[in-house]
């Protein structure tokens, strides 16, 4: 037990070292690297059938563990050690396994390092011996996982506060880009901003329009001239970067081949260098979903020249700090830009690639545009139409007097020199009676002045006979017309007195309206501002409400001038026949007619009503 307490086994380590190399690596590592490869060998020198050991650590997608230190350092191929790893991963335990494959008891270890709840890595040994070297094997790592958890730990403190000073400068940085109300101030704070971060000599940002790379700021200058060979020189190494769409770096300074292979494919870059006097130049395009806006380029001298860290904090800035720039590039535009823009964003759309419903909806719309102003379709007039007989007979009270009997009423078909009603004659008969006795005795005392010859009175009673016949004549042919009559064949269109017998009549009312049965007229109530497309010959059709399962062929025979006022609207009143006679139709009856006045565009049709509307209100509105 002595042998497994905390405070013997440093001792024990120190007694079964036989070489203080591994402990001063250990002491003396400068960074993580060398603390786990000095750990490693510190652990395998301290077991002595160790053959091949290995660190594996988190990567940094968090999805895979990767190897940081080996031992030895030329190990052999390590594979075989692959499955006890990944059992410790799943089991989160420490993994024993023996492994006959060579004919050679040999022994695999997997022991991970947990940090809180996850496994921050894994130590695996490749053993031979007996099962108490094993054991003392694990003691070791066991002992000495208090270091790598605690490297593990202070790895990731780091990694967090490095990410935090990286939020906060990339959120610096966008603080000045926002700072300042115009937007070619921001981007020389912004290059002046980057500049100071990264110890740059100069820095300059360019940004993209129409596919074509414009410096727009410069650090340290708040004007430039274009035409200088510098500012020429920043233009096409922005527009290497642009049309390589990923980070630049270059360097005159050769730390090795693949420095000098790297550099190769970038002349402009090259160039740029040769004309400034740096060494180390970075173009980092702006990238926004899938389009580069812009392209900021860093220069550096060989001492300091660009790192991981530096790219990783531009990825953040790039990031954050390009819709920013969009959006105030884009809220400065004036509106003749934005227009065309906008107008260059959906032809891409409808002639590039992509974008199908764009072009389908395009095409449906291009459709409906080519009907509507190709194709021609008969227009008809729509009016409101009533039934009326071509010859319509009032039939009115001949004198006046009281009614004694209704014998029709509106709506019965009647028949020529049908009684229609009768007026009281009572009176008149007994008047016809008084005016056939003074006729009689008028005639008799004729008869006796003749007689005796007397010419005088002959005169004078001829001319009270003749006044007492004409008043019989008189009263007759009143009594004759008391009986009204049907003046020919048809139906009673208005009139029913069969409320109103017994009351009085005056000479010339209107007591009954007679149309014929199979003649009848149409009168079609078109609106004024269709009157004008109606012509007399046209021809339309016609369907009543009554009988709407029908519609009839109508033709206009008169467009009268006069216009007559209905429901605040003015209607012109046109006359139309009917083409054939239709047994149900009756005056009165009203519907809907449509009358047929040519050909016209699709759009015509559909529009004319509200440019006509739009000339008058402004003709009205014009000075």
């Amino acid at each position: 037990m002595a042998d497994n307490s905390p405070s013997n086994s440093p001792n024990r380590l120190l007694r079964r070292s036989r070489d203080v190399l591994p402990w001063d690596a250990f002491i003396l590592a400068k960074n993580s690297n060398e603390f786990f490869s000095a750990w490693l060998s510190l652990i395998c020198s301290q077991t002595q059938s160790a053959r091949v050991a290995a660190i594996l650590i988190e990567g940094v997608d968090a999805q895979t563990f990767v190897p940081v230190a080996a031992w030895p350092d030329a190990a052999p191929d390590m594979a075989r050690l692959s499955t006890v790893v990944e059992r410790a991963l799943s089991e989160k335990r420490s993994v024993v396994a023996p492994d006959a494959t060579q004919g050679v008891k040999f022994t695999h270890i997997a022991y991970p390092i947990m940090v809180g709840q996850r496994v921050g890595g894994v130590v695996t040994l490749d053993l031979g011996g007996s099962d108490e070297e094993v054991q003392a094997a694990l003691r070791l790592i066991h002992w000495g996982s208090a270091w790598l958890t605690n490297m593990f730990a202070q790895r990731e403190l780091e990694l967090a506060t490095l990410g935090m000073e990286r939020v906060s400068g990339v959120l610096e940085a966008t603080a000045v880009a926002l700072r300042h109300g115009k937007f070619q101030q921001a981007l020389f704070e912004v290059a002046n901003e980057l500049r100071q971060r990264f110890a740059c000599s100069r820095v300059a940002i360019g940004l993209v329009e129409n596919s074509v790379v414009k410096v727009v700021a410069l650090s340290e200058a708040a004007t430039f001239e274009k035409n200088t060979p510098i500012v020429k020189a920043y233009t096409k190494a922005m527009e290497e970067a642009y049309d390589h769409g990923k980070p630049v770096l270059v360097s005159t300074v050769v730390r090795g081949e693949a420095d000098a292979a790297a550099s190769a494919p970038y002349p402009q870059h090259l160039a740029l260098l040769a004309c400034s006097g740096d060494s180390d130049v970075l173009s980092y395009p702006l990238i926004l979903g899938t389009r580069c806006i812009g392209v900021v380029v860093l220069e550096k001298s060989a001492e300091l020249g660009f790192d991981a860290a530096d790219m990783a904090w531009l990825e953040a800035f790039g990031a954050l700090v390009t819709p920013v720039m969009e959006q105030r590039k884009a809220a400065e535009r004036s509106a003749l830009s934005r227009m065309v823009s906008e107008t260059n964003n959906v032809l891409e759309k409808l002639f590039g690639p992509r974008h199908l419903v764009w072009k389908a909806a395009a095409s449906v719309a291009l459709f409906v545009v080519a009907l509507l102003v190709l194709v021609h379709i008969d227009y008809r007039v729509t009016a409101k139409t009533v039934i009326e007989g071509e010859v319509q007979r009032v039939v009115a009270a001949p004198f006046e007097g009281f009614i004694a009997a209704s014998l029709v009423r509106a709506g019965d078909t009647v028949k020529k020199d049908q009684a229609l009603a009768q007026l009281d004659d009572r009176e008149l008969k007994i008047e016809q009676v008084r005016w056939a006795s003074e006729r009689d005795q008028f005639d008799n005392r004729l008869r006796e002045a003749m007689a005796t010859h007397d010419m005088t009175a002959v005169q004078v009673i001829g001319a009270q006979l003749r006044q007492s016949e004409a008043q019989f004549a008189l009263v007759t042919e009143k009594i004759d017309r008391a009986h009204l009559k049907a003046p020919f064949d048809g139906v009673v269109v208005s009139g029913d007195l069969s409320q109103q017998i017994g009351s009085p009549v005056e000479v010339g009312k209107k007591l009954f309206e007679i149309a014929p049965l199979q003649s009848y007229r149409v009168i079609l109530q078109v609106d004024e501002r269709e009157i004008r497309h109606v012509a007399v010959g046209q021809s339309g059709r016609i369907v009543i409400t009554g009988i709407s399962e029908e519609s009839m062929p109508l033709t206009v025979v008169k467009v009268t001038p006069v216009a007559t006022a209905q429901d605040g609207k003015n209607f012109f009143r046109v006359e139309a026949s009917l083409g054939h006679q239709v047994q149900r139709l009756r005056p009165g009856m009203e519907g809907v007619g449509k009358v047929e006045v040519g050909g016209r565009r699709l759009w015509w049709i559909l529009t004319h009503t509200f440019n006509d509307w739009l000339t008058l209100s402004l003709w009205t509105w014009m000075l």
